[in-house]
């Protein structure tokens, strides 16, 4: 047994322990436990994804699932794993069976002091930003692009004074890319002392955070990121408040460069109500200029929601987040929650989540190097009495800033250093009676590599289908959904006509 799967062995055995543990502690509360099987039958007049040898296929897939959410006590969190099979009547080389899992909790374990953040997942997705199918495409699911995030992270949190925090904790998080990508792991240490003194003119804040990554590739590279703040905070009013930053920051990037160099910066957050918050941090870094802006606003109809960001981060940091969001929202979706006191379609939830949590409708880069992402997102969300409407649009640029030798084949680096990606979606539901539902989806992406590359990839996906309900238990639609990919240097080009039919049953 290797090391790394050691590793991922005693986490799942950590998130398995902990939730048996509490499970005394947590009795009283409220805890949802939802055994389902869906089944899908899908005919495709292209399965390979290929635009020289296209075939039809019909795909029946049948996945028995179990979804566990705790609300409330000492321990909180969702947990969603489904059991995949999928058949092919064409290409037999397709049919699998596998665990898909998305978890995340957090354990109380000492009252007011301590506590245990846990997550993972397990899924089957495609990791080149150049080729293949679409990121949301359910026909993704080849044991090349498999990918296995874990982490757990202590931490001591406690007030002191009157309005006053302190928080010390470790994190530890594993990333494993299967067959096509190497795998990472992060050590990140994160101590912070704080005093925002809302009630009076001027707070502090002190707070540093030591990183370590190593990467598994042919050079066996290790990264660390080191950073200390110190904030002054102006209250000017109780929903108005200035920060004044300083502090000092070294870096290497697996490339033996060590740099180093002073962080100066400011920002102001705006509470403006309780439906509407600003907040914007800029900061002179060693790599340059870097922001930090977001906005939300909300009224009884709709949702807005605007982002911007540029920073230095890496996959193991950035990318494993993206299946957590997916699965929350899939789990809200299935709950049966209210937004804003309106009881919404499953499927519109879970697009109207998906929009306002940030996740992208574009492929994530995915490699065993870091690199300077500047990201812009936003969202809007309308709802009418039977009508609902979201869109949404994403840019992003990232950029290698180690050149580590033996990157893998599928990292997105070895093919170019820098990768530009756009995206706008639009998800519209209607609803013709209070069981059934029309949902349409319209996705186009755009995908750059740098110059010397000559990596260029354009997607369009657009699908219609009807939902509905024939009985308490039982759920099902028919959908119809068409995928283009065109572009050069990375041999993208491909269409696909698809008819889904899908029945699932809740017991």
């Amino acid at each position: 047994m290797s090391a790394q799967t050691f590793r991922l062995k005693a986490v799942a055995a950590a998130l398995g322990c902990a939730l048996a543990a509490v499970g005394g502690l947590v009795h009283a509360q409220e805890t949802d436990v939802r055994p389902s099987v869906q089944t899908r039958l899908t005919w495709t007049d292209n399965g390979g994804a290929s635009r020289d040898s296209k075939e039809s296929d019909w795909i029946a897939e049948v996945t028995p699932s179990l979804a566990v959410s705790r609300r409330g006590g000492r321990f909180n969190g969702n947990m969603n794993a489904q059991f995949r099979n999928t058949f092919h009547t064409n290409d037999s080389k397709g049919d699998t069976s596998y665990l898909a899992f998305q978890g995340r909790g957090e354990l109380e374990a000492v009252e007011d002091l301590f506590y245990v953040d846990m997550g993972g997942s397990i899924s089957r997705n495609n990791l080149s930003a150049f080729s293949g199918r679409a990121a949301s495409d359910d026909l993704n699911t080849s044991k090349n692009d498999e990918t296995r995030t874990w982490s757990l992270a202590p931490r001591l949190q406690f007030r002191f004074g009157d309005t006053a925090t302190a928080k010390l904790g470790y994190m530890s998080r594993w990333y494993d890319g299967g067959n096509n990508l190497k795998g990472s792991r992060l050590g990140q240490w994160t101590g912070q002392v704080m005093d925002p003194a809302p009630q009076r003119l001027f707070g502090w804040g002190v707070d540093y955070t030591r990183s370590e990554t190593e990467f598994d590739n042919s050079a066996n590279a290790r990264g660390i990121q080191e950073a200390g703040r110190a904030t002054l905070y102006i209250n000017v009013t109780p929903q108005f408040r200035l920060r004044a930053i300083a502090g000092h920051e070294s870096n290497d990037y697996g490339t033996g460069n060590k740099q180093s160099g002073a962080i100066y910066g400011g920002g102001f957050d705006w509470e403006a109500s309780e439906r509407s918050r600003l907040s914007a941090t800029i900061e002179d870094r060693v790599f340059g200029t870097g922001y930090n802006f977001s906005f939300d606003h909300r009224t009884a109809r709709t949702q807005w929601r605007l982002s911007y960001m540029r920073d230095v981060t890496s996959t193991v940091q950035s990318f494993s987040s993206e299946p957590l969001i997916e699965a929350q929202c899939r789990a809200i979706a299935d709950s049966g929650m209210e937004w804003n006191g309106w009881q919404l379609d499953p499927d519109v939830m879970y697009a109207l989540c998906m929009a306002n949590l940030g996740a992208s409708s574009a492929q994530n880069v995915v490699s065993n190097a870091y690199f300077l992402q500047r990201s812009l997102r936003g969202s809007v969300t309308l709802l009418g009495e039977r009508n609902s409407l979201t869109l949404s649009v994403t840019r992003s640029q990232r950029s290698s800033l180690n050149a580590i030798s033996g990157l893998p084949v599928g990292d997105d680096f070895a093919l170019s250093t820098s990768i530009k990606t756009s995206a706008a979606s639009a998800s519209f539901s209607h609803r013709l009676t209070p069981i059934t539902s029309l949902i349409s989806t319209l996705t186009r992406s755009r995908t750059e590599g740098s110059s010397a590359s000559g990596l260029e990839t354009r997607r369009l996906l657009m699908s219609v289908g009807l939902n509905t309900e024939f009985g308490p238990k039982t759920s099902g639609g028919l959908n119809y959904r068409y995928q283009r990919a065109e572009g050069s240097g990375g041999g993208s080009d491909f269409t696909e006509n698809a008819i889904i039919a899908n029945l699932g049953l809740r017991f």
